[in-house]
Parts: C-alpha cells; sequence; structure tokens
C-alpha cells in the first residue's frame, strides 16, 4: 500500500465535497492554525468508511501508515479522518500504540481532535486493556500538556458506561479541580455529567464535599442531571461557598 497516495486521494475527495464556506467557518470556529478542506463531519465520516470497506483486510502496519500520511496534511479534516479510521478499527489499536496516542495528542492543540482521539480510540483501548493502558493516564493527568491531561478524564469514559474506574474518575476530577485552564474545567464537569446519570448519589456526594474549590464551569454540567430541586439546593450551597457570599453574610 503508498500511504502517502491514499492520504492524498483521501484529501482529495474531502475537498470535493468540501465548500469554501463551511472551510472559512469552521477554521474560525476553531481558531486553528490548519488549513479547512471545508467538508463536514458527516462527509468526512462517509469518505474513511467507503475507503476502509475497500480495504477489508487492512493490517495495523497498514492503518498506522495512512494514519500518519494523512496527519502529514496540515489539513483538519485529514487529522480527524486519521482518528476516525482507528476509531472505526479498534481491534487493530493495541498498547504498543500509547507512544503513537500520546505524541499525537500533543499534537491536536484542540478539543476538535483530542476529544475523539482520547475518547473514543483511547477510550476504547483502556476497555479492553485496562491493566495496561490505565498506568499510563495516571501519568497523562499529571502531564504538563493540559490536552494530556483532559485526555486522561476522557479515556475513562468507556469504562466508566460500564460501571467502572469510578474511583479513579473521581481521584482525577480531584486532583484537577484546582486549575483554571477552561478545558480542565469543562472535562471534569462533561464527564461529571456521564457519570451522573448512572451513578447520581456519588456524583452529589462528590460535589458536596469539593463545592469550596469548584468552578462553575464545572458545576453547570452535572446539574444537568439532577432534579430541579436538587440542582438548585447545590446551585445554592455553591453560590454560599463563595469567599463574597460568606462576606456578606456575615456583615
Amino acid at each position: 500500500m503508498n500511504a502517502a497516495a491514499e492520504a492524498a486521494a483521501l484529501l482529495d475527495t474531502m475537498r470535493s465535497i468540501g465548500t469554501p464556506a463551511r472551510a472559512e467557518g469552521e477554521k474560525a470556529y476553531l481558531k486553528s492554525d490548519l488549513e479547512f478542506a471545508g467538508s463536514s463531519v458527516p462527509g468526512m465520516r462517509s469518505t474513511t468508511r467507503a475507503w476502509l470497506r475497500t480495504h477489508p483486510d487492512l493490517t495495523h502496519d497498514e492503518l498506522f501508515a495512512v494514519a500518519d500520511a494523512l496527519w502529514a496534511h496540515p489539513v483538519h479534516e485529514c487529522r480527524l479522518a486519521a482518528v476516525e479510521l482507528l476509531a472505526a478499527r479498534p481491534q487493530l489499536v493495541t498498547l504498543a500504540d500509547v507512544p503513537w496516542i500520546y505524541t499525537t495528542l500533543r499534537d491536536c492543540r484542540t478539543w476538535a481532535l483530542v476529544d475523539p482521539l482520547a475518547g473514543w480510540v483511547t477510550a476504547e483501548l483502556a476497555w479492553r486493556d485496562p491493566d495496561g493502558l490505565l498506568p499510563h493516564l495516571d501519568r497523562w493527568v499529571r502531564d504538563p500538556d493540559f490536552w494530556v491531561r483532559r485526555s486522561a478524564v476522557l479515556a475513562l469514559r468507556t469504562l466508566l458506561r460500564n460501571d467502572q474506574q469510578l474511583d479513579r474518575f473521581f481521584g482525577y476530577a480531584t486532583l484537577l479541580l484546582p486549575e483554571k485552564e477552561f478545558f480542565i474545567r469543562k472535562v471534569i464537569g462533561w464527564v461529571l455529567r456521564e457519570v451522573a446519570s448512572r451513578h447520581p448519589d456519588q456524583v452529589d456526594a462528590w460535589l458536596r464535599d469539593h463545592m469550596a474549590a469548584m468552578n462553575l464551569v464545572t458545576l453547570r454540567e452535572p446539574l444537568r442531571r439532577f432534579p430541579v430541586a436538587q440542582a438548585a439546593e447545590l446551585r445554592a450551597r455553591y453560590d454560599a461557598s463563595r469567599p463574597g457570599a460568606r462576606r456578606n453574610s456575615e456583615g
């Protein structure tokens, strides 16, 4: 397989179904330095799935060669297509690919690429090989790059949906709670919201225990999963925990 030629052909297809207006709009929305082909996500996904149907016997090395060739293009849709290919063939992604995943996460520099690579590809690998991958996530959650720290949380999603690793997630959330980075605050709340749909009592207890250190960006997400009265009570508790509120009540 000529990976470079395959990637170039995929890019040509995505450009052919894209529009300049969409390319301009997506670039502005994501505030990205990358080029944009202007194809929609469904269009990109349809393109990659069609390619996969013509390569039913794809090997691990071929898959990653094409992913690398796609990533080499400084085009957003190419990089998203690389992630999409890995997500569509999870059985070909192994623990030996963790260095590739880690390096690529550091190169993403946008939630639009980090989230599917961490929340789909890495999360699936964590589900299939938790003993092998979880020690990596324990390091990632302390990584200097906040996108990698965000990825550590997202990579637990499949395990959490299967009622596993709740304690590890709450540990990650507690560790990351003091951070001021928006994308860290947001991902804690986002995953809390997902966990709350299955484990509302545990999320409620964690929120109450950590309310004083929490940012409203984090709190808003899980509140969406609670009954109105419970959400209102938690929000009132949050408001009362703010330093200004305590001074006003004392005055």
